[in-house]
């Protein structure tokens, strides 16, 4: 819990305190707060974020602890590769309707992640 009462998850086993009994170690996966973004970086397969930086890409990590569904994790991750090859191109590849139409599937997928979701979390998109 954080100094504000918020949960807060990541994907860090804490350490017990010495001494403290296994019910008493806090969650193992947390998300940190109540945001989680659908935005592709550099190198980033999967492009969820939280305010603390990127949530794992693990795709048992992403079904376990948020609940997502293989097709939208397949899904989340094609879309990542798409944006990579994008990026890789020559200048004159990267044409502007190519980063629409993924900016277009990006929002899709982020409309999905909510509904996967529920009102857990709110889900935005960035663009690229």
């Amino acid at each position: 819990m954080s100094r504000t009462g918020e949960i807060h998850l990541s994907a860090i086993t804490p350490e017990p305190p010495p001494g403290a009994a296994q019910e008493d170690v806090p969650p193992t996966h947390e998300v940190a707060p109540a945001v989680i973004r659908v935005m592709w970086d550099y190198g980033v397969r999967v492009g969820l974020w939280d305010d603390e930086g990127q949530l794992p890409e693990d795709p048992a990590w992403l079904r376990d602890v948020l609940g997502l569904s293989d097709e939208l994790v397949a899904d989340l991750e094609r879309w990542g590769a798409h944006m990579s090859a994008i990026d890789a191109a020559p200048d004159e590849r990267r044409v502007i309707s190519a980063c629409d139409g993924l900016n277009t599937r990006g929002r899709e997928l982020a409309v999905r992640l909510q509904t996967e979701l529920g009102e857990q979390y709110r889900v935005a998109y960035v663009p690229w």
